[in-house]
Order: C-alpha cells, then sequence, then structure tokens
C-alpha cells in the first residue's frame, strides 16, 4: 500500500509575528469549499531558528509553505529553484514541493494583474495592433522597476502598456542602470508620450505634493488606482480627494489580498477558488 495517497498534504504558514494573520483561516475556508484534502497551519518561528524551520517542513514531507516577513528573502537561498517573479521582486511568499525538490515563488504581480486587468480598456488583438488604432491607456507604476517588471512577466499581453516612474520621494541610490524603454525619469517624461492612464499603481501612499503632480497627468476615460500599502483613513481621503476629478476607482487592500490568495491556492492545489469565497472569508476574519 503506498502511504503518500491517503497522507494528508499540509502546508505551514511561517512569520514572525504571525498573530492576526488569516492566510490559515482563508485556506481552509477555501480547501473545504473546493473539496480537496489540504490541511494549513501556522507556526510563529524566532528569527534565529528559521533555517531549522524551513529543513523541517522539509524532512516531515509537508507539501507547501506560506511564507511571511521577515523570511520572504532568506528563503530563496534554501530553496531548490525559485521563478523568475521572486527573482525580480527578491524574495519568495509560497513555495511547494515539487516531486524531489523545492520551488519558490511570488505571486504579487500576478494578483496585481488579476486586480486590474478587468477594469482596464479593451486589449487590442495583434491584427488590430497599427497606427490606425488609438492607443490604448497605460498601467502606470509608481515606485521600483522590479515591481513593474514582475506585472509584466506574470501577464505579457499587457507588458507594452506597463510604464514606471520611481519613487517621487525616495531618493534614487545605487549605481546608474541602462533604463528599458519602458522605465521613466520622470512624470513630465510620461506625458510627453501622450499616453492616458488607465491604472496607476503606486508602492506606497504620494504625499500632498506629489499627489497634485499625478492628478495633473492624462486619464483614460474609466481609470483605476491601486496603493499597495496600508495607510491610515485620513491619508486615503487626502489620496482619494486628489484624484477626485478623473473619477478614479480606487481598488481596496482587501481585492489584492483576494487575488494573491487565490493565486497561492492554486499554486498549492492546482486549483482555482472562486474569488467571492476568499473575499468574503478575509472580510469575516478581518471583522473578528
Amino acid at each position: 500500500m503506498n502511504l503518500t495517497r491517503v497522507l494528508q498534504p499540509y502546508v505551514c504558514c511561517l512569520g514572525n509575528p504571525v498573530a492576526g494573520n488569516p492566510t490559515q483561516f482563508v485556506m481552509y475556508r477555501a480547501a473545504r469549499a473546493c473539496g480537496v484534502d489540504w490541511r494549513f497551519f501556522t507556526s510563529q518561528v524566532e528569527i534565529d531558528q528559521f533555517e531549522v524551520a524551513f529543513r523541517g517542513v522539509q524532512a516531515l514531507g509537508l507539501r507547501g509553505m506560506a511564507l511571511f516577513e521577515p523570511f520572504q528573502t532568506r528563503a530563496i537561498e534554501l530553496l531548490d529553484s525559485v521563478t523568475e517573479s521572486a527573482i525580480c521582486l527578491g524574495g519568495v511568499n509560497i513555495a511547494r514541493l515539487d516531486g524531489n525538490s523545492w520551488l519558490g515563488d511570488n505571486t504579487l504581480g500576478i494578483a496585481i494583474t488579476n486586480c486590474i486587468v478587468p477594469l482596464l480598456d479593451c486589449i487590442p488583438s495583434a491584427n488590430e495592433m497599427d497606427t490606425t488604432v488609438q492607443q490604448p491607456s497605460a498601467i502606470l507604476v509608481v515606485g521600483d522597476r522590479k515591481l513593474a517588471k514582475a506585472i509584466r512577466l506574470a501577464c505579457p499581453e499587457i507588458a507594452k502598456r506597463v510604464f514606471v516612474v520611481p519613487d517621487l520621494e525616495q531618493p534614487q541610490n545605487g549605481p546608474p542602470v541602462t533604463p528599458e524603454p519602458w522605465e521613466l525619469d520622470s512624470l513630465k517624461e510620461f506625458s510627453q508620450r501622450e499616453m492616458s492612464v488607465g491604472c496607476l499603481i503606486c508602492e506606497r501612499l504620494p504625499t500632498m505634493i506629489a499627489s497634485r503632480q499625478i492628478a495633473t497627468l492624462p486619464w483614460s476615460n474609466s481609470p483605476c488606482s491601486l496603493v499597495l500599502t496600508h495607510s491610515s483613513e485620513r491619508q486615503l481621503r487626502s489620496w482619494n480627494e486628489s484624484l477626485k476629478a478623473q473619477r478614479v476607482e480606487q481598488i481596496e487592500s482587501v481585492e489584492l489580498m483576494t487575488h494573491q490568495a487565490a493565486a497561492d491556492f492554486h499554486f498549492w492545489t492546482g486549483v482555482s477558488p472562486a474569488i467571492d469565497l476568499i473575499r468574503e472569508s478575509f472580510e469575516e476574519y478581518m471583522q473578528w
């Protein structure tokens, strides 16, 4: 009898701190709804014991890991292989056992694209890409070029629409890098390209001055915006007010969490859970 066929697959969620993290709750709900016999549990690991815990997960025959901060970067060197997206973003948020080796991935890029693509204007097909067709609106990333590259990797269909400008408040350190055509120096350079913003993605909430600069950009008829870091209600109100004239649809943080959790679940199980179920699970958990 082959015992590997009757043992339940387990996924361990490792982080520090992990109190209040909803992953186990959300994944349990998804597994039950999808009819897959997977189990998820959470473990707080001391910072200096991470490699021991990591090797323990492997030795126990678990099928996967969810990796929270501060372990996402450290996990790269311990895995047998990692995806291009994980290398690009400099960290792994999930890993799974593939045969006899461990594969790590970072699903932030695919989560972002799954959030924004339904809100974008129509993507022209290959035979429509000519000079007579109006250029589709752009996806403008304000922040690190690695984030923009991860979005391009996640969805090649929209890669030509993704552009990035540096964080408007953060000094750009390190040696100069030869930019790709989609890596711009400033918002002014974006405006000179005669494109409109269909989606704006900010790694963190811009300051009041930066918000005013952003508001003056040319916008599409139905733009959307996504801020990746959590902000106070007061800051969000100010940000929303700055883009009010452009009628920008703000994508809530729970929406990004929902799509990333769905991508993580599929990575481990091969099954795609219902997005509404994942969203409802997050909302229920956060109300406790």
